[in-house]
């Protein structure tokens, strides 16, 4: 008997990535065990792994980048950076000078910059590997610079105490470059390359899943997921970024998540600004939360604007198509 996962997988919206994902929040909630194992086990399924398993995806995505569309992605790049941090640092901003730093709906404002100043670089990877091209995967390369607390830092008007984590870019970038160059060299290594890169995506979807646990919704609660919600849609920032330069837009929606890295992000402003210690506790938990929840919704969005577009696309192209027929007959009556 057969069962048609594949075709269950390419049903759900980011199917690919979510589903492995969302069975990894699982294992390591109820199982955590089976990640210890040892072995070839947990070099597959820990979380550890899926650092390495995204660097050999960022390795692949790079090979099929041609140099001559490099300038493109680092513009694309420089869209998706601006338009994200614009909508995320707003509404922290905002929610700082009207509420204060206990915030609102529980979420104070650093809970807030924290979650939505950045976004998870291997969702974006994998979505703009299904709905985009080369360029817009190869945009991530710059997309990373918004890693770890300095952009969040910057919202808070403390940018004074941190500085961009420049080795850290070069630590993404190596992986992505060397792909590069290989693919340019031969052209048939970056046929053979490129028909690999879909395979790693549930196998660092896994891992990523298994740094969470079910159990930061619940220590969250409701602003937790609400926070997870609202960064599901500051994609739009950079969506309206990359429409005003005249480039595919949709894309842009798949920055609307928070980075599982982000996590750390709260702990690590404390440690710049002690008085926020106390609130820092409470935002870790709910910017883990927000991890999750975006990973699944960010996914759907992305997928619905992008069969709507292509609904739209191929009804003007029948309406184009009837006029045409239309004036033809016409023509021909005449």
């Amino acid at each position: 008997m057969q069962i048609p996962i594949k075709k269950t997988l390419d049903r759900i919206p980011g199917g690919m990535m979510v589903v492995p994902l969302f069975l990894g929040v699982l294992v390591n909630t109820f199982f955590p065990q089976f990640l210890e194992i040892g072995g070839f086990t947990t070099a597959l399924f820990s979380p550890k792994a899926s650092s390495t398993i995204l660097a050999c995806f960022m390795f692949l995505i790079g090979s099929q980048i041609n140099f001559k569309l490099a300038p493109k992605a680092i513009k694309k790049g420089a869209l998706l950076i601006t338009g994200k941090f614009i909508v995320g640092a707003g509404i922290g901003i905002f929610v700082g000078l009207v509420f204060g730093p206990a915030g609102v709906l529980g979420l104070s404002p650093l809970a807030i910059l924290a979650a939505l100043t950045n976004c998870n670089g291997g969702l974006y990877a994998s979505l703009a590997s299904q709905y985009g091209d080369e360029t817009d995967v190869g945009a991530y390369a710059l997309l990373s610079i918004k890693d770890g607390p300095f952009f969040t830092l910057v919202a808070l008007g403390a940018s004074g105490l941190a500085q961009v984590p420049f080795m850290a870019l070069v630590g993404v970038l190596v992986p992505i470059v060397i792909g590069m160059i290989l693919g340019n060299l031969d052209s048939d290594m970056r046929s053979f390359l490129g028909s690999s890169k879909m395979l790693l995506i549930p196998f660092f979807s896994f891992p990523l899943g298994a740094s969470m646990d079910l159990q930061t919704i619940v220590t969250a609660g409701g602003p937790g997921i609400l926070l997870g919600v609202v960064a599901a849609i500051t994609g739009i920032g950079a969506y309206v970024m990359l429409k005003l330069f005249k480039e595919e837009s949709i894309i842009g929606l798949a920055t609307g998540s928070t980075a599982g890295n982000a996590v750390a992000t709260p702990a690590a402003v404390a440690a710049a600004d002690p008085t926020l210690a106390v609130i820092a506790t409470v935002a870790t938990a709910q910017v883990a939360a927000a991890c999750v929840v975006s990973a699944i919704i960010c996914p759907f969005i992305v997928t619905t604007a992008f069969k709507l577009l292509r609904n739209h696309q191929e009804k003007k192209a029948r309406l184009g198509q009837l006029a045409s027929q239309t004036v033809t007959s016409e023509a021909e009556a005449a």
